[in-house]
This record gives structure tokens, sequence and C-alpha cells, in this order.
């Protein structure tokens, strides 16, 4: 049985700080780890994926970085795990721009069920509504380069990015370690950060699913 990691938007925002360095657009994240998985997943493992994000990002000149320290949350579930729309919802009323979980985890959206590396909020520009705004991701089993794709791809659509139907996009459903193209739009976009672009949903509104 082939399980296919997909990653999915819905639409509200984030808050993260844009600082100007030169021609360098670096965004700051607030990051809380699940209780459960604190050994796995360690405050250098966050930095170490932040790192990575950035390097598929560097063609936009773009730079995602931690700020203040990794803190811990306990909801949904003791294992960390997301099995419904429920425990969803429970991570992202947590107070941080990006909360860890264990993965795969299901209900990235309501009426899909599925394996899931991450969720984000794709916000209509000028809207915030604070029990939706975040990213909800985890870290690959032992692949750093999956994981610093996955993470880049979820900013996406933080800006506001939806699916494109291209095999090699960073922005592609299916997101693999050599999804890495960015077209010129979509640089606008990631350098505009979140909220910044508001485009209409990707192929078929969704991704696919484990089956």
């Amino acid at each position: 049985m082939k399980i296919i990691m997909a990653v999915v938007s819905l639409g509200l925002l984030m808050s993260v700080e844009p600082v100007n360095a030169q021609d360098t657009k670096i965004y700051e994240f607030t990051v809380g780890r699940h209780e459960a998985i604190s050994r796995a997943v360690s405050r250098n493992d966050i930095d170490d994926i932040l790192t990575e994000a950035s390097k598929v990002l560097q063609k936009c000149n773009v730079v995602l970085k931690r700020k203040d320290s990794v803190r811990t949350f306990t909801s949904p579930n003791p294992d960390a795990r997301i099995n419904s729309k429920t425990d969803r919802d429970a991570v992202n009323r947590e107070n941080f721009d990006i909360k860890v979980v264990k993965i795969p985890f299901d209900f990235c959206r309501t009426h899909l069920i599925g394996a899931y590396m991450g969720c984000a909020w794709d916000p209509p520009p000028n809207e915030e509504l604070p029990q939706h705004r975040s990213m909800i991701v985890g870290k690959s089993r032992g692949d750093l380069k999956h994981s610093g794709v996955t993470w880049a791809h979820e900013f996406g659509h933080r800006t506001g990015l939806p699916h494109r139907n291209d095999r090699n996009a960073l922005m592609a459903c299916e997101v693999k370690v050599g999804n890495v193209e960015i077209n010129q739009h979509e640089c606008d976009c990631l350098r505009g950060g979140p909220g910044f672009c508001d485009d209409p949903p990707g192929p078929a509104g969704r991704c696919p699913i484990a089956r």
C-alpha cells in the first residue's frame, strides 16, 4: 500500500515578523512542539529544518528563522497525533506560529482523511482569525531535506499560494525532496510574506490522500 504524504492549505493568517537585511527577507516564527516529541525533535532539529527550508527559498532571498525559545504544548492527545478535526483545531489554538506534532497525521482538512506532512492556512489579505493562525508540521523520519521542503511549502501556503500542477514545483500537491522549482510569481508571494497573495485554489483545490 502506497502512502502519499500530502500537504494541504486552508485559509487564515499567522503572525510572523519580517526583517529587511539588504535584499533578503527574513521571517521569524514562534515554535512549539508537542511534549510527547520533545526528545525526538530538539531545538537544534527545528533550527536545522528552518535552515534547510531557507536553502529551498534562497532563489527568492527568503530566510526562515526561529523567534524566542522552543516551548511545549500538550493538546490534543498524549501521543502528539492529530486524529480528528477537533484535534487539529485544538493544536491550532496553541499560541505558536509553528506547531510540531507527530507525523503522519490526519484531518488537515475537514473532508479529507489521509497521511499528511503538514497543514497551513493561506490567509485572505488583512484578515486574521486567532484560532487558526499557524503551520502544523512534523519532522520527517531522519530526512532533513524532506522536512525543509515541507516547511518551505507550508510557508508558501501562508503567503496565499495554492498548489501548482507541476511535479517539480515547491507548491506541488505531493511534496518530495526534489520539489524545489519556484516561479517568479511564487517568489513575489514568498518575499511578500503571510497574506501577501490571494490566489485562487490550485488543482481541484485538494491533494491526494492515503489509500
